[in-house]
């Protein structure tokens, strides 16, 4: 029986066209290697960019908030940034002076959690806060979310530290005071989608502890979207009679961009 020998010039072929069919497939996987490279590299300049100071690694644009379809994720992102009244201040749509706060993420290794420091100040005074406090916000049900209040036992450690490139030691045990008569209760607005405010509370217990003059309990009003917060504050007597409101329109703090925060780099 004769068997079917290919030719040496056939296996040639063979082989040459079988190497060409390696040599192709090596080179998608070369291409897609280079393409995972290529994006990997990218993603990890976006994430090493320079930024002018070390807390904005963890801070998004408003454009880039608008894009995030889980409720609490976009809170969390609504909430971080740098604040500031300038523009309701200079079109003279409100009497109060001119204030910014920061609120920076913090203890970032607690898994599940979401922590934040905030620094309230006068850009003139940015080394002398007005307030300092920290906060947890918690996933009450789908669409609602509590703020707990905590505040420092020793503020001044604290002093400026979102220009830190490392948040000094904060253990929530011994160095934080729960004020959790400050707690608010937080939700979505179906009628404004992506914007949340707060409910008002059944009872009014959030004392100031260092107030002078008539005003003993604050309750903070404000609503929440992806480039603003806009705050009224009421104020009542020690017996809890409305006393006044900060502001009929609200206080409107705008979300700055990193152009718009040079100043904070100067001393002062």
């Amino acid at each position: 029986m004769n068997h079917y020998q290919p030719s040496q010039k056939k296996r040639f072929s063979n082989l040459r066209q079988l190497g060409n069919i390696q040599f192709w497939v090596l080179g998608l996987v070369t291409i897609f290697c280079l393409g995972l490279n290529t994006t990997s590299y990218g993603q990890k300049k976006k994430r090493n960019k320079k930024h002018i100071l070390p807390y904005l690694k963890n801070v998004k644009t408003a454009e880039e908030i608008s894009e995030i379809y889980n409720k609490f994720e976009r809170l969390k992102y609504q909430v971080l940034g740098h604040f500031s009244n300038k523009e309701q201040v200079l079109a003279k749509k409100t009497t109060e002076r001119l204030q910014e706060f920061i609120v920076m993420p913090i203890l970032t290794d607690r898994p599940g959690e979401f922590w934040v420091y905030l620094e309230f100040f006068s850009p003139t005074l940015i080394k002398e806060p007005m307030d300092q406090r920290v906060e947890q916000y918690v996933q009450v049900t789908r669409d609602s979310f509590r703020m707990e209040v905590y505040y420092l036992k020793n503020p001044e450690k604290y002093v400026n530290a979102w220009k830190n490139s490392k948040f000094p030691d904060l253990n929530i045990k011994t160095d934080l005071v729960r004020g959790d008569r400050c707690d608010l209760i937080i939700a979505h607005q179906e009628d404004k989608p992506g914007t949340f405010k707060t409910v008002p509370p059944k009872e009014i217990n959030c004392e100031m502890l260092t107030a002078e003059g008539p005003a003993r309990y604050v309750d903070l009003e404000f609503e929440l979207s992806d480039d603003q917060y806009i705050m009224w504050f009421h104020f009542y007597t020690s017996t809890k009679k409305h006393l006044k409101q900060s502001s009929e329109n609200g206080l409107e703090f705008k979300r700055l961009t990193e152009d718009e925060m040079g100043h904070l780099l100067l001393k002062n």
